[in-house]
């Protein structure tokens, strides 16, 4: 797995200063309101000097649910429990405003992030309400969420809506398409995004850290689990599994990376996800290991729920059409060929072979000798431009992207629309599609 140098430039001004930004200590007592779908929400929360929670969850139409769990650095999370089951819940505060998941559990008793939902409740100013004592829970809330022992409660009108945003996070307007790597997402709320060479790198004024989303061209799990675990190793970057990575869905894994970048200790979570037209993207949360925390992880979590994989475009249908086929270059010691593919994908192939005679000091040929070679590689391609110029960018396994700019052979003033200069090596036509 490879990622773009400049994500990791730009972590280097970020790390340094990584230590101004303190989690806030967080007081979640008090009564919550939010109305949807027709209901009013009532949510009851008592936070003791443990920083552990109770309270109930109330409806208008009288359904009530019971709440148990604890703060940690300055995130909530525990049980919603009711006659019809049990949920997990995640919350955090910003100023009066709390945002609130609730998460079903997956098939392994774990919160099962794609399915969660949320709503964002405001603190009550009324004087007068007061919160009722909670009903009892079993089993009780230990230092680890306990995972529902019964089915999930249905919260359909509690929850409506279509977004499934993942805890701590608030989706932004501002919307990232990738048209050449065939995805979507929304900027959470209170990120910036660049984006470069295929790459798109967020961050926050207020979290420390920096996330980077980039494409891969695994075509199933069993090969994107082997991308992961050859970890991010290039010049002054050395980042490897720490611990082993969890299949979360069908379509996606997550764990985590430690390392070193530049000399300077980094602590990284991952989570790679399969799109359905074939490759994927790996998020990548990366920061110090002691700032490494809930907040960056739940972003990343975030952007990972939110995704929307579309099919990628390939470029204008008759370009396309004329550059398919095989191209050739050579220069009579070194043999390249490219393949673009009508369906989108690439593979190219080299062959080199040098030889020479050995001699002595006097000039008297002595032996001769001989090198020979070859290397190949695949990936996806997309086109922009004009039948007489443009770029063609390819797209490695891994997610690097090579950009060919491309003009048409010119001679004498006519134009050979099967040769063409490839970043000004001149190839041609060997075959068509």
């Amino acid at each position: 797995m490879k990622t773009s140098q400049i994500l990791f430039v730009l972590l280097l001004f970020i790390l340094p200063f990584s230590g101004a930004f303190n989690i806030l200590a967080q007081e979640y007592t008090g009564t919550f309101l939010v109305e949807t779908g027709g209901f009013t929400f009532t949510l009851n929360i008592q936070q003791d000097a443990n920083n552990m929670l109770s309270g109930t969850l109330q409806r208008s139409n009288g359904s009530a649910f019971n709440l148990q769990g604890m703060v940690d650095e300055g995130a909530a999370a525990g049980l919603i429990s009711g006659s019809e089951g049990s949920l997990f819940f995640e919350a955090y505060l910003d100023g009066d405003d709390l945002s609130f998941s609730l998460i079903e559990a997956d098939q392994y008793n774990m919160p099962n992030y794609d399915s969660a939902e949320y709503l964002v409740f405001k603190r009550s100013q009324s004087q007068g309400q007061q919160l009722q004592a909670p009903v009892a829970v079993q089993p009780p809330l230990n230092s680890q969420v306990p995972a529902p022992s019964q089915p999930p409660v249905n919260l359909q009108a509690a929850a409506p809506g279509p977004s499934k945003t993942l805890p701590y996070v608030k989706p932004g307007s501002e919307q990232v398409r990738d048209a050449i790597n065939g995805y979507s997402f929304n900027v959470p709320d209170g990120w910036v995004h660049q984006q470069s060479d295929g790459q798109i790198l967020l961050g926050s004024h207020t979290i420390a850290g920096i996330i980077s989303v980039s494409p891969h061209q695994a075509m199933s799990m069993q090969e994107l689990q082997g991308l992961v675990l050859q970890g991010l190793q290039e010049e002054g970057i050395y980042l490897m599994p720490d611990g082993a990575f969890q299949q979360q869905t069908q379509n996606r894994i997550s764990g985590y990376y430690r390392g070193s970048v530049q000399g300077e200790q980094a602590r990284g979570y991952l989570t790679a996800l399969l799109s359905p037209h074939g490759g994927g993207l790996y998020i990548l949360a990366l920061s110090t290991p002691e700032k490494l925390g809930q907040e960056i992880e739940a972003a990343a979590n975030f952007l990972a729920s939110n995704i929307q994989f579309n099919k990628r475009e390939t470029g204008d249908a008759d370009l396309v059409k004329h550059f398919a086929g095989e191209w050739a270059w050579s220069n009579g010691y070194r043999t390249e060929w490219m393949t673009f593919f009508p369906d989108g994908t690439f593979s190219d192939q080299s062959e080199a072979s040098y030889s020479g005679n050995m001699s002595d000091g006097s000039g008297n040929v002595t032996g001769n000798w001989g090198v020979a070679g070859e290397n190949s590689s695949r990936g996806r391609w997309n086109i922009q431009g004009t039948i007489d110029s443009g770029v063609i960018t390819v797209i490695s396994p891994d997610g690097t992207q090579t950009r060919y700019e491309y003009n048409v052979f010119v001679e004498r003033g006519e134009k050979y629309y099967r040769e063409y200069m490839f970043n000004r090596y001149h190839y041609q036509k060997q075959k068509n599609f």
